[in-house]
């Protein structure tokens, strides 16, 4: 039996399977985001509060900025001068040093473990940049196939699936209680991607800024599971 290619539709969503998986390897399981020190101010104890928190992320913090730059580098996938450009302003807007630690960390590492497929560019048109997440996953979404919605929601759901996993963790949660907050941030991210294509680098900004200080908190943090 010879076998048959798949349609690029096919193999498109294949390879979004492996790059949205938290097995593939970026090291996202390290980081969480300012999580782990809401959690132990009590900001964080349940599905409830893990679901409003994480949803204000979405729509008034770094989350939600970073599908409107994910964006922007889907759209500049091909043009390596504009990506670079776009990844310093992500480095920018890093609100503290772990944010900055956390991005750049897991973008060069996505980048890296994406170069096993023929999508990414050669590592000499890398050199000299730092590359945040959004920016890696954007690009990488784009040359492989992925239509811009696919990317936002993909990208944004890493980032949900890896919150929510640090808080079963962290809380703890059971798994099922995981599920339960996963399926309650649906519909927020949805709506997050759909205001995003209205969007520009002129929305990027924030002002969660219980989160920006629970990172800044963390870096002092007495006893830490995660990078930040």
């Amino acid at each position: 039996m010879t076998d048959t290619p798949l349609p690029q539709t096919g193999a498109a969503f294949l390879r979004l399977l492996s790059w949205v998986s938290p097995a593939f390897p970026t090291g996202g399981y390290a980081y969480s985001h300012g999580l782990e020190w809401a959690v132990e101010s009590g900001d964080v104890t349940d599905v409830a509060t893990l679901c409003d928190w994480i949803g204000c992320l979405l729509e008034h913090g770094a989350p939600g900025s970073d599908l409107i730059i994910l964006q922007e580098a889907w759209s500049a996938a091909h043009d390596m001068p504009r990506l670079r450009v776009l990844a310093e302003f992500a480095c920018a807007c890093a609100s503290s040093r772990e944010r900055y630690d956390e991005t750049v960390y897991q973008g060069e590492a996505f980048l890296k473990a994406a170069s096993v497929w023929p999508v990414t560019p050669d590592p000499s048109e890398l050199r000299g940049t730092r590359w945040p997440l959004p920016v890696a996953q954007g690009l990488v979404f784009r040359r492989g196939g992925i239509t811009r919605e696919q990317a936002l929601l993909s990208g944004g759901y890493a980032t949900i699936a890896a919150l929510v996993s640090a808080a079963v963790r962290l809380v703890p949660l059971g798994q099922t209680d995981g599920l339960h907050a996963l399926a309650r941030l649906e519909p927020r991210l949805s709506r997050a991607v759909s205001v995003t294509e209205y969007r520009t680098l002129d929305d990027v900004g924030g002002a969660c800024f219980r989160s920006d200080l629970a990172a800044m908190h963390h870096e002092t943090q007495t006893t830490r599971l995660f990078r930040t």
